[in-house]
Parts: C-alpha cells; structure tokens; sequence
C-alpha cells in the first residue's frame, strides 16, 4: 500500500499548494448576498479551481511516470497529467457550477450540502480520469474517473460541515465591514476542499486501479524487487527501451526489446521476439507458452513473476523465484508446452518480425545476408532476408507497427539474380540507403537501409 499512501499525501500537498497560491487574492468583503456573483471573486475562483485540477493531475502523473520508470514515461506521464487535469478542472468547475445553481446551492440548508456534494462530484471524476489518462491506458481512465468521482462526492459532503467548524475557529477578531457589505468567509472551507480534494483523488484513483487490474508482473529477482507493472495492452512489450510497456534498466545486457506478453481472450502468451540473451519461463528457456498464474518469467539476471487477479490466493504470490539464464541455456528436463502445431496461431506482437509463406522463405543461411536492427525497439535483432521481405506498419514480412514514420507497405527487400536490391512502395517519408533516398536500389553487406525512422544494416 505504499504507493497509495504516497499518491495520496503528494496529491493532498498539490491541493494545499493551490489554495496557497490562490487565497490571497479572493476577496475579503462583497456586497450583501452577491458573493456567488461578484466578478472578481468568481475570476480568482475559476484560477482557482483550474490550478487545483491542474496540479493534481500533474503530482499524480508525475509519480505514475516515474513508477513505470525511465525519463520519457516521467514527462509523457506528467505532460498527460498536466493537460487533462486542466482541461478536466475547466470543465468540472463549469458542469459543477451549473449543478449547483439548478439545485439552489448558496444558503446553510441541507440542500446547500446536497447541492455542494453533486456539485463536486463530476469535478473529482473529470480529475480523476485525467490521472488514469496520464497511465495511458482505458482501463486506468474508467478506474480513475470512479475513483475521482468518490473522491468529489465525499468531499463535497464533508465541505461545508468542516468549513463551518474550522471558520468558528480561525475567523477574524474585530474585523471592520464595509456597511451593505458582508466579509467572505470562504478560505477555510477551500482549503479543506483543496486538500480533500487532492488526497481523495489521490487515494481513492490508487485503489481504483488497484482493484480494476486484471494481470500484472512484478519483478522478484533483481534490483527494484517488487515492483509492479499492470498487464492492460494486448502486446505488452518487455525491455530496456523507455518505450515498453515494462522497462527494464537495472541491467545492460537485457536488450530494448526481451519479451512480449499477448493478451488472447481470457489468457496470456509470453512470446522471445529472437532476443539475443533467450526468455525463460520458470528456469526453462521457451520461444512461445502459455503464462499461468505464479510463473515466473526469467529475462537475463532478472525474474519477474505473472500474476493474474483470478488466479489464486494472495498467499501464493511471491513464491515462485526465478532462476536466471543464459543465452546459450538449453535445460534437458522437461519445458512447459510451447506452441508448435500449425493450426494454433498465436497473436504475434507487433514489433516482432512475421514468417513468409513457406514457398517464398529463404533463411540467411541460404543467401548469406541478413538485415540488423540499429535502431527502435527491435534493435540488436538479426532478421533473416529471404528472396522477397515487405516492411512495414503492416508488412506482411516485418511489421514495425512501432514506428509511426512507416508507412503500411513501405519497402520492399528482394534477392533478384543474386542481387540484394531495395524498393520503395510509395510510402510518405521515403527510403534511403546510406543516407540517400532511393526508389529502387541494390544494396550490399555493410549497407544501412531506413525505413520510417527504424534503421537496418545488411550483414
């Protein structure tokens, strides 16, 4: 429960801290009556309102960023926090505005209370699907927006309970009013809802994320130990690039792309995307199986444990520990089933390159020359060339659906009368060969081809 606590008191500190700021320039005395109407109050507490959203949105994706771990998720993450809470804040404070005048918010009734506690309430969901944004996944955006919501509600109920006690107590002594006038005793009551607020949101979008995840790995072997990434993708991709979903940087030999779970119905596949250094599944190095809950994956010196919500006690996770391997691991005791019959197809993830029609395959071995990834997430990968390989977002040899500068069909590799040539498919950002853009070209070994922004070396 960690995390939550923290996201909870970071979240609470980020609400203080807009009330802080803004305070000071409410109003101290309006016109009898007019307080909800009076234009300078109403301008500092729309400021007010949008830098509470914006601040909490921001704690909450920073540390959601930095959770996932590396420097691009901690300023896509916070950028995502930053600008959905604002735009949530906007338009919380504008549907809870209007809610609270059609209930006939403004006098110390009991409809006052309900009118306050409906108000707020699509003010924390707004909110609290901008921290799930800043996740970047659907799952976490409908768990952060119920999280949110309660978060609202519950502040809105205890607002001016608490607001009321707390101002019996901090209100000022001897304070002169201007006659027709009335002091605005507002500030204790915004700072209980800034800091409930932001602590509400914090804790209650935590647990609602919590609670929501239906598969997750945690890491039981290496440094960090414990800590946890969920399972939402259909392709989750596992690696030292900053880009995957779990990135893994505590050990240099582990490459940028290492292993890919794909989510199939109710059940998960761990797939080695020909990593150099192997994926072992419970001490036994596997190309493809089927992940049950409690295995362990083994990536390298790391080991990082499968969990699924369904899938047993909470007494039984943790017990597995993993047993590293080595690239050149061959266990001889029996391996968990791996997938070998052709008529099971498993979703392959995107960044891993597709076999050819069995007529038109030729291996390296055969010609001699294979294409290395340089670049991307696929980098270090060796890629047999056969007599014709499509690339592309959906090339029918080599996917690179990563690469957003790759066009669907961009390029083409063909061995023509024992020539390696490259040719263009039309795409929108070109092909080049040593830097030079080409429509059709031979290419030799030493030769680095680009396509999107993914580079290749022909060995």
């Amino acid at each position: 429960m960690g995390k939550v606590t923290l996201r909870a008191i970071f979240c609470g500190i980020a609400g203080v801290l807009a009330w802080v700021l803004c305070e000071p320039f409410f109003p101290k005395q309006v016109i009898a009556g007019s307080w909800n109407r009076d234009p300078v109050f109403l301008k500092v507490e729309l400021t007010f309102t949008f830098l509470l959203g914006t601040l909490i949105g921001l704690t909450a994706g920073f540390l959601n960023g930095t959770d996932r771990g590396g420097r691009i998720n901690v300023i896509v993450s916070s950028a995502l926090g930053l600008i959905f809470g604002a735009v949530g804040a906007m338009f919380g404070q504008a549907i809870g505005s209007s809610v609270y005048a059609i209930l006939g918010g403004g006098s110390n009734t009991p409809a006052n209370v309900i009118a306050r506690t409906l108000a707020l309430l699509p003010f924390g969901l707004l909110i609290g699907a901008a921290v799930g944004v800043s996740q970047r996944s659907v799952r976490s955006m409908v768990s952060g927006a119920i999280g949110g919501a309660v978060a609202g509600f519950l502040t809105g109920a205890a607002f001016d309970t608490l607001s009321q006690v707390i101002s019996r107590v901090v209100s000022p002594v001897n304070m002169t009013v201007t006659p027709g006038y009335e002091s605005e005793a507002g500030a204790p009551g915004r700072a209980v809802m800034a800091m409930g607020m932001g602590l509400l949101i914090g804790l209650f979008t935590a647990l609602a994320d919590l609670a929501s995840r239906k598969a997750w790995v945690r890491l039981v072997l290496g440094r960090n130990e414990g800590k946890e990434w969920p399972i939402d993708a259909g392709q989750t991709l596992i690696g030292r690039d900053e880009r995957a979903h779990v990135p893994l940087f505590s050990d240099p030999s582990i490459p940028p792309l290492a292993a890919v779970i794909v989510k199939q119905g109710n059940t998960y596949h761990l797939q080695d995307p020909q990593s150099p250094i192997g994926v072992g599944l419970n001490g036994y190095r596997v190309s493809q199986a089927q992940l049950n809950h409690g295995d362990t994956i083994n990536i390298g010196p790391l080991s990082l444990q499968f969990l699924v919500r369904s899938g047993g006690s909470a007494t039984f996770e943790g017990s597995h520990k993993g047993v590293p391997i080595g690239p050149a691991a061959q266990p001889q005791q029996q391996r968990p089933t791996q997938v070998s019959s052709p008529s099971t197809q498993y979703p392959t993830a995107a960044m891993i390159p597709q076999p050819q029609a069995q007529s038109q395959t030729v291996t390296s071995a055969q010609t001699g020359l294979c294409l290395v990834a340089l670049t991307g997430p696929m980098a270090g990968n060796r890629l047999a060339i056969g007599t014709h390989l499509e690339i592309g977002r959906e090339g029918s040899g080599l996917s690179i659906a990563y690469d957003p500068q790759a066009s669907r069909r961009h390029a083409a590799v063909a061995l023509v009368g024992g020539q390696l040539t490259v040719s263009d498919l039309g795409s929108t950002n070109g092909t080049y060969v040593n830097g030079h853009r080409v429509t059709h070209a031979a290419i030799n070994t030493g030769d680095q081809l680009m396509v999107g922004s993914t580079t290749f070396r022909v060995e």
